[in-house]
């Protein structure tokens, strides 16, 4: 009798016990069950010879693309600022297959057409300078963060005072956003206005004669350099400038940056990635808003909110 028994109920007892052991495998490790996804090609194109100004951009662009299953592909102009160069990058990666580029634009007017080519075949998301023809743009709003730095100018300078604003970027983009942004405030608010755009050695011998109050430099590199100068002399006017580098903080705790308006960098880079991957992959992508920024002085660089700004890889 229990044979029998055994023979009429042991198989069907045993495939529950098989089908119930897969449910609970399946419960306890989903990740198993779903697939990989594809690997996406994704191209940086960057508008500046030396990457070391955004340096904390692209681990957030490597850390994104680790998490996100995405090959990345850094490509740099043989000459800072130049748009026929980031056109032709462009151009050459969309041919060769590019799924997704990132771009950071030197003229948004001069790299209308091919970014709305680029646009048709790959997903095109810009950093820096917005542009219509992009799928996205994840970046802060250039011209309030320009009005913020022409305010903490306003604060070192009396009325009639001259600022030197340093030049380096074209007017179509986000840099040249910023400029004009500083500019319009301080002749609004009767301070003199004074564009400069040279080496450093010309810098330090226009700061040398005493007549500027202030400079404001509108990007990292810019500020560097400005900082490097003001090293240098004996009576240096007041610094202000954007970014977020290691060199920006040495000036800052070394006392010849007075402040520099930084946004998250590390942040903004796996922004980017993750934005462009979603855009690539068909996904839903929330609509951007701009990234906020903050005004950082030597007085409160080293507070905890302050120093994921400047120092995201202590995280």
């Amino acid at each position: 009798m229990s044979q029998q028994r055994f023979t009429r109920w042991g198989l069907p007892l045993l495939m529950l016990g098989i089908l119930m052991a897969l449910l609970l495998m399946l419960t306890l490790y989903p990740a198993r069950a779903q697939q990989r996804p594809e690997l996406l090609e994704m191209s940086v194109i960057a508008r500046e010879a030396d990457g070391a100004a955004w340096a904390n951009a692209r681990r957030g662009m490597e850390q994104a693309a680790a998490d996100l299953y995405v090959e990345l592909r850094f490509l740099y102009p043989g000459q800072s600022n130049s748009s026929e160069e980031q056109g032709q990058l462009l151009r050459r990666e969309v041919e060769s297959g590019a799924s997704a580029i990132l771009l950071f634009p030197t003229d948004r007017e001069a790299l209308a057409e091919e970014a709305r080519s680029a646009s048709a075949k790959a997903a095109l998301v810009t950093l820096e300078t917005d542009m219509e023809t992009a799928a996205g743009y994840v970046g802060v709003d250039n011209q309030a963060l320009g009005e913020a730095l022409g305010r903490a100018a306003l604060n070192g300078v009396p009325l009639g005072g001259t600022v030197l604003l340093i030049d380096g970027a074209f007017a179509g983009s986000g840099i040249g956003e910023r400029m004009a942004a500083a500019a319009d405030l301080l002749e609004l608010e009767e301070r003199e206005v004074r564009l400069f755009s040279g080496t450093g050695d010309a810098l330090e011998e226009a700061l040398a004669r005493g007549e500027i109050r202030a400079v404001i430099a509108f990007e990292a590199s810019k500020l560097e350099q400005a900082a490097e100068v003001m090293s240098r002399l004996e009576h240096p006017p007041l610094l202000y400038g954007a970014g977020s580098t290691a060199a920006i903080a040495a000036g800052l705790e070394q006392g010849r940056i007075t402040s520099a308006v930084a946004q998250n960098a590390f942040s903004t880079g796996y922004l980017a990635v993750e934005t462009a991957a979603r855009l690539a992959r068909r996904e839903a992508v929330e609509p951007l808003e701009p990234l906020p920024f903050f005004t950082v002085r030597r007085e409160n660089m080293y507070e905890p909110e302050y120093q994921k700004l400047l120092f995201p890889v202590t995280w």
